[in-house]
């Protein structure tokens, strides 16, 4: 197994990274299981460990990742608010090797709102779901109309907030936090909750009740 020294841990994520079908959803092979079995092997052969290790890890870096990123945006968020204040990049060692993952994301949402800016002519009351052309699908649309809707907030720290929101939303779908079973054991454990909130029924109580 690997020991995961810094040299190590930087080494795993260039080999992730030079396999753009795991982690980039526009990759050629991206849906090619079989390809991305044996890229995962690949990786897993470089580092001298399991595949189950391999996929362990990067998902645990991803996801302090992704802490840190959320920490640094909040961080410039108030900045922003305090001219002249100054922002220190995240000092964790892997940051900048794992940006990769956010330079894909700004790749498309830069394409999105270049092709809302191209509409901006269309009234936005006029935006329905269903027209949908043969070659731009149903998220395509309202990612345009979302870009639309913050290009027309005009004040600069509104629409930051409001950008920071959606992300926060974004990245808690991502987690799972939407998903039907999670919704699910959050309504039970409000239920429960509700139930050991109730007062208890003394044994008094209970004699009036039955006389009644």
């Amino acid at each position: 197994m690997a020991q995961w020294r810094q040299e190590t841990i930087l080494k795993l994520i260039g080999a992730y990274r030079a396999r753009r079908l795991l982690w980039d959803p526009n990759a050629p092979d991206g849906t090619d299981r079989s390809k991305r079995i044996q890229a995962w092997k690949e990786i897993a052969d470089e580092l001298g460990c399991d595949v189950m290790t391999v996929e362990r890890k990067l998902k645990s870096l991803k996801t302090h990742f992704m802490s840190v990123y959320k920490a640094y945006v909040k961080r410039k968020l108030k900045a922003d608010m305090n001219p002249g204040s100054i922002v220190i990049k995240p000092k964790w060692f892997a940051y900048e090797a794992l940006t990769f993952l956010n330079k894909r994301q700004l790749v498309r949402i830069n394409r999105e709102t270049s092709n809302a800016e191209k509409q901006n002519s269309t009234p936005i009351s006029n935006w329905k779901p269903q027209e949908i052309s043969s070659c731009r699908d149903e998220f395509t649309v309202f990612a345009e109309h979302v870009a639309i809707r913050l290009k027309n907030i005009t004040d600069v720290r509104a629409r930051l907030v409001a950008q920071h929101q959606i992300n926060n939303i974004l990245f808690e779908a991502e987690m799972g936090k939407y998903n039907i079973h999670s919704s699910f054991s959050t309504m039970n454990s409000e239920i429960n909750s509700e139930n050991l909130d109730e007062p208890s029924t003394s044994n008094e109580e209970k004699v009036m009740i039955n006389t009644i």
